[in-house]
């Protein structure tokens, strides 16, 4: 292959285009190749990454066309030489608002500067120049002035800021061009002009590019000697930032918005938590008060007795002391009329019935007492008729049992609660509505696994990670309701635990009083740290210092200060640390505070590396050299040998086609007439049948009633009903059916059968005499031995350069990561996997049936579509048969017992006894007793005539079959009637836990079951196909990696991407309606748009997968067990950072150095070079040629498949003294045993030659047969 050189000159060509630029151009003129050589290939193809050579940047490279240092600019004064590069073009933007210019038009330009533009325009045009032209280009060299020099450049750096006319600009880069070429051509060339631009500086010239100065373009002075890698930059100069917590201007809108939706999830889901936890402590404390009140009563009940006795002892002494004078006196010879007489001496124990009050089983003494503020809260929220009003609790007075007194405002208890169990009913309801809400507002967390390509990949189905995540923004909201919980929701966004909460410390002076609070340990979940609720009921309606003062996990610390807070506000901003906020105060280095609200750190990620050469290894031959040996023949004297091969090849090819088609119709009409009737006769008996009876027995001290009375009733009704109904229609079918089917059969055999034998025979014959010698002896046949050697060649191998590129480097963190949020949507078409609820997160954890609540298992039952046994109704009365017994003695009587009736499956857990006791004699005092249901007695003494009341019992657990004593003394009669509040029982409930929980875990297991069904079958599928798909799927992982990729680096490109990439220029949901918004907007996005897909080469991008390791620390684990089939992609999910290398494509290396340092696209045309060391010496290096050699070129030694015999007579020469090769060690002493190696050869070369017989007589036979 030919020398790949471009000639300056246009002369004819053996080679035509390349894909790179306007083409390699090898010219016969420069192609010193020798052509009896010239075949060449290429063995392989790669690019070699290094840094540009530096180029000469002064006046002496000819390349360049610099501003001259001498003169004055219109922007000298707004442009100051310390700015970064953007604040320089920002300046000169305003600036150029008030420029003047002279060069507004094209035609300006022709006018002012006509020979020096006609003579650019060659040069632009690339024309051959006469000697006429550079007198001209001198002539104009010495005619400019200073004035016009300051007109060009000004002009010049007016029209690259505002881009407002292109042909002015071209125009003025043709004039330059023109002026530069003048002078260099008035230039005495000089050993060191030669050696910096080559021989010809004319040509290097021609090339010659126009230099926008540093002091205006860049970072830097133009006197700036280092060289380094540009930064980009987008947006504006950073600002400092304002301290004041309560100002969100720190914040884009759509973050604000963002971070107040959270907010306000999470203080709705905090707030239910508040009003959970309220309504739990209210009842555990209202549990305690019951049992509290019950044993109280109890004893004021004993108590009251106990001092009933002590005060009417003595009289009852007394009397007692009579009853038993007279019981003494009598006898069995007393007579009837003087036991009579004795007792009629004796007056009526005159002592009042015992008498028991008491407050009443609600009563807002207790609730004062015993029920915290919080709970007393919640109750008079719940069961009085407070409405809403304005409560007062900083003053309470229970004014009654049902009234309670808050300031100047008075609640009453609702008439519907009366007992506990009322109350307690209620509050169960609401924990369960509360419970229920929970549920419904907290994740699954839900494992989702999605079809891509055949293979099932895991996606990120956290429904709490926040999009858009901007590392330290805060949400902060009193939330302060009336008669209801106050607190704080606070949290702030996380990008990883690094910026989790070490500890933090609350400080706070409210309404109420101050505090502080401590919290600790606060990790990163969903992106995002969420305190707890904070200061809960401790302010109502001020809070006047607030404090919140954080330690991140990374040794950070950030203060937030509030003075003044507002009730039900939301507050967002950044926490600063104390290390940004001293670097904000007392900055080191202009232009490193990041700005607030952008949080972009300039040049993140992006780097320019230098040069890309795309080298090739070519070769062609040198020559052919003797190789090792081959084979040898060796032929006996007198000796007829042959040998034959066959090489058989046989190729047979059978096509076949069938095709068929066929046609058929069919038509079908139908007509039906129908008559019908219907009769319906209908019956209807009714009958009625009543018996009543009803039987009343009671006594008396003198008299006894009995009392029976009947009732009987017969109804009987009949109804009989006749229905008819006639009913007529005509029904009319029509069918039309058409089917087209069309056979035809084509076949065709096609059958070619391709045979090719080749024979080959080799006869040796040395039976002959040697005819060069008279000596007998040495006439006989000789032994004669063949040495065949492999034949090598020697290949010259070049590399040539092909083409050249600059490379721009992104470093991105996470790659994976758009890809695993792209996955998290459309989770309708994904694959779940059930959640165990024996695992699940609190607060729907259901390890076992024990710790499982009603309200748990009927959510997971609906989860898993489980259909529970249905619950009997929880709270039941069971009203006791009554209990009447008639004693008739003054001595004891009992114990009498009755088996008390509680329904199946329930306990009495409290209830009530009624009683009514009357006494025996009216001489003596009576005694009773009865269960308490709870281990001891009820004592009902009294020394009247009788005793009624009610005790009541809690705490019990009565179940069916208990048994009620009761007893007493100088009893006539005795009633008792027993109510008890029933709940289920315990054993119930745990076997209809474990009976669901069962049932849930069941179907969960089959759920699963069915869930890894359908992943193997994927996965056996995705098997099936992987063989014929994979290259596809292969295709496919690339293709997913590199938009990821691409996505990336564009991002880091435009810097501020989320307010540029994405917008919309279209509206309308149906194709009536759809439009396309027309307008500049669309214009710069389109132009965006083409310039980012086309000025870098993102189909032949480079990229490196790092490890896991280099992400965040919390997502290594999800990172290790990220799987894939493809391993490739597999490390593209796995990793923790990629490098990415981006090549420009040739033609915009200058377009995108000009996006880069100003964030402006280029408008068409020459671009001019910004004044960057570094970048000037890219460009000089992407001006030299393509096609020249690189470096020395080498020999390499191949082995062929060739063989040559070793004999005179084929020209290859045989060292007598070796006919077989040796190889004599040079350091024998190397070798382990050197007695092995040889030095002298064994074979001797004879000059004896193998001839024919002169007959025609042979072994072989007549047919040969392959």
């Amino acid at each position: 292959m030919s020398t790949n050189n471009t000639s300056a000159k246009p002369t004819p060509f053996t080679v035509g285009k390349s894909f790179i630029g306007e083409g390699i151009i090898n010219y016969k003129s420069t192609n010193n190749m020798n052509t009896n050589n010239n075949a060449s290939q290429t063995l392989f193809r790669f690019v070699s990454l290094r840094n540009p050579q530096l180029t000469e940047t002064k006046i002496d490279n000819l390349g360049f066309i610099h501003r001259p240092t001498n003169i004055s600019s219109f922007f000298n004064r707004p442009v100051s030489e310390t700015d970064s590069a953007l604040a320089k073009f920002q300046s000169m933007e305003r600036a150029a608002k008030s420029f003047t210019t002279a060069l507004a038009k094209e035609s300006q330009v022709e006018i002012a500067f006509p020979e020096a533009l006609k003579l650019g325009r060659k040069i632009a045009k690339k024309e051959q120049l006469s000697d006429q032209d550079k007198d001209d280009s001198i002539a104009i060299y010495n005619s400019i002035t200073k004035e016009q020099y300051e007109s060009l450049w000004d002009n010049l750096m007016f029209q690259t800021v505002m881009q407002s006319d292109f042909y002015v600009k071209e125009a003025i880069i043709h004039v330059l061009k023109a002026i530069h070429l003048g002078y260099v051509h008035q230039l005495s060339p000089t050993d060191e002009l030669k050696k910096i631009n080559g021989e010809d500086l004319t040509a290097k010239a021609m090339e010659a590019k126009v230099v926008l100065p540093l002091r205006f373009f860049g970072d830097g002075t133009d006197n700036s000697a280092s060289i380094t890698n540009k930064q980009i930059t987008s947006g504006k100069q950073p600002e400092k930032p304002s301290t004041d917590p309560t100002s969100t201007q720190q914040l884009p809108v759509a973050i604000q918005e963002q971070l107040k939706t959270e907010g306000e999830k999470i203080s709705e889901l905090s707030g239910i938590n508040l009003e959970k936890q309220g309504l739990e402590k209210l009842k555990t404390e209202l549990e305690k008060t019951q049992k509290t009140y019950y044993k109280i009563k109890n004893k004021a009940y004993d108590a009251a007795y106990k001092e009933y006795l002590e005060k009417n002892q003595s009289q009852i002494d007394e009397y007692n002391r009579k009853l038993d004078e007279i019981e003494a006196k009598i006898t069995e010879e007393t007579s009837e009329e003087e036991i009579r007489a004795w007792y009629a001496e004796l007056d009526k124990l005159n002592v009042p019935p015992f008498t028991f009050e008491y407050r009443d089983e609600l009563n807002f003494e207790d609730f004062k007492a015993k029920l915290s503020l919080g709970s007393l809260k919640v109750f008079v929220t719940i069961f009085t008729d407070a409405n809403g009003r304005e409560l007062d609790f900083s003053s309470i007075n229970a004014i009654s049992d049902r009234q309670l007194q808050l300031g100047e405002v008075t609640v009453s208890i609702n008439e519907e609660f009366d007992t506990y169990t009322e109350i307690f009913e209620e509050l169960n309801e609401r924990l369960s509505i509360q419970t229920q809400f929970l549920f419904e507002r907290t994740s699954l967390n839900e494992r989702v696994y999605a079809n891509l390509g055949g293979v099932l990949i895991p996606v990120n189905n956290s429904g709490d990670t926040l999009p858009n995540t901007i590392s330290r923004t805060y949400y902060l909201k009193a939330n302060q309701q009336t008669n209801s919980n106050s607190y704080i929701t606070f949290y702030y966004q996380a990008e990883s635990n690094t910026w989790g909460t070490a500890s933090a410390k609350i400080y706070a002076a409210t309404d109420f009083g101050t505090y502080e609070e401590t919290y600790s340990n606060i990790s990163v979940s969903g992106n995002k740290v969420t305190f707890p609720s904070m200061l809960i009921n401790k302010f109502g309606k001020v809070i006047r210092t607030l404090r919140i003062k954080i330690f991140f996990n990374n040794g950070e610390e950030a203060n937030l200060d509030f003075s003044g807070f507002a009730m039900d506000e939301a507050y967002t901003g950044i926490l600063y640390t104390e290390r940004v906020k001293q670097e904000i105060e007392n900055p080191s280095e202009p232009g490193t505070t990041p700005k607030p609200g952008t949080f972009l750190p300039k040049n993140f990620g992006v780097k320019r590396l230098g040069i890309a050469d795309y080298l090739k290894v070519e070769q062609s031959i040198h020559a052919y050299v003797p190789g090792e040996v081959s084979n040898i023949e060796n032929v006996m004297a007198s000796e007829l040998r042959h040998k034959s091969s066959v090489s058989r090849d046989y190729s047979e090819i059978t096509d076949t086609t069938s095709e068929s088609i066929e046609t058929e119709k069919i038509s079908d009409t139908t007509k039906t007439d129908r008559n019908e009737m219907q009769t319906e006769v209908a019956k209807e008996i009714e009958k009625e049948q009543s018996i009543t009876a009803n039987t009343r027995f009671s006594y008396g001290a003198s008299k006894t009633f009995f009392e029976i009375g009947a009732g009987y009733a017969n109804n009987t009704a009949q109804h009989d009903s006749t229905r008819q109904a006639v009913a007529k229609s005509q029904e009319i079918t029509e069918r039309a059916m058409e089917r087209v089917l069309t056979k035809i059969n084509k076949e065709r055999v096609q059958k070619i059968i391709k045979e090719y034998t080749e024979t080959n025979v080799h006869e040796f014959d040395n039976r002959g005499k040697v005819t060069d010698t008279n000596t007998p002896d040495a006439a006989q046949p000789k032994h004669i031995t063949g040495v065949y050697r492999w034949v090598d060649k020697k290949m010259k191998n070049q590399i040539y350069n092909y083409g050249k590129r600059t490379m721009f480097e992104f470093m991105i963190p996470e790659p994976a990561r758009l890809h695993n949020l792209a996955t998290a949507s459309s989770l309708s078409t994904l694959l779940k996997e059930p959640v165990d609820p024996r695992k699940a997160p609190s607060p729907k954890t259901m390890a076992d049936s024990k710790s499982a609540t009603e309200d748990l298992i009927r959510y997971w039952a609906d989860i898993y579509q489980v259909q529970l046994t249905a619950l009997p109704s929880k709270n039941v009365t069971a009203k006791q048969p009554q209990i009447y017994e008639k004693p008739n003695t003054r001595d004891n009587s009992g114990p009498s017992t009755r088996l008390m009736q509680i329904p199946q499956n329930y306990v009495g857990k409290s209830g009530s006894i009624d009683f009514i006791l009357v006494r025996e004699s009216r001489f003596h005092n009576s005694e009773a007793y009865c269960t308490n249901f709870t281990g001891g007695d009820f004592p009902l003494n009294f020394g009247g005539s009788s005793n009624s009341g009610r005790r009541t019992f809690s705490g019990a657990y009565v179940k069916n079959d208990a048994v009620f004593s009761f007893r007493g003394r100088n009893l006539e009669s005795c009633e008792y009637n027993i109510i008890f509040n029933c709940e289920l029982s315990d054993e119930f409930m745990q076997v209809w836990r474990q009976e669901s929980f069962d049932a849930i875990i069941k179907a969960y297991e089959v759920a699963y079951a069915d869930f890894l069904t359908k992943q193997k079958e994927a996965e056996e599928k995705a098997k099936e196909e992987e063989a014929e798909n994979k290259e596809k799927l292969s295709n496919y992982y690339r293709d997913m990696e590199s938009v990821i990729l691409k996505h990336n680096c564009i991002a880091y490109l435009l810097q501020d991407y989320l307010n540029i990439l994405g917008q919309q220029f279209t509206t309308g949901d149906q194709m009536s309606n759809f439009q396309v918004i027309l307008g500049d907007k669309l214009e710069q996005y389109a132009a965006l748009a083409k310039f980012m897909e086309q000025a870098f080469e993102w189909s032949i991008m480079d990229y490196t997968f790092y490890p896991y390791y280099w992400a965040h620390r919390d997502e290594w684990q999800k990172m290790y067990l990220s799987q894939s089939t493809d391993p490739l992609f597999r490390s593209f999910l796995q990793s923790g950072m990629a490098r990415v290398i981006v090549t420009v494509k040739p033609g915009f290396e200058d377009a995108v150095q000009f996006f880069m340092t100003t964030g402006r696209i280029w408008n068409g045309g020459e671009v001019p070079v910004i004044g960057d060391p570094m970048y000037m010496s890219i460009v000089d290096e992407m001006r030299q040629p393509t096609g020249e050699a690189q470096g020395k070129f080498w020999i390499s030694r191949i082995p062929t498949t060739l063989t040559i015999l070793q004999a005179e007579s084929v020209g290859l020469k045989v060292d007598p003294n070796q006919p077989l090769p040796i190889f004599i060690e040079e350091y024998p002493e190397n070798c382990e045993n050197p007695k092995e190696l040889e030095t002298d050869t064994s074979f001797s070369l004879d000059y004896i030659r193998l001839e024919g017989t002169g007959d025609d007589k042979t072994t072989l036979p007549s047919t040969i047969v392959g």
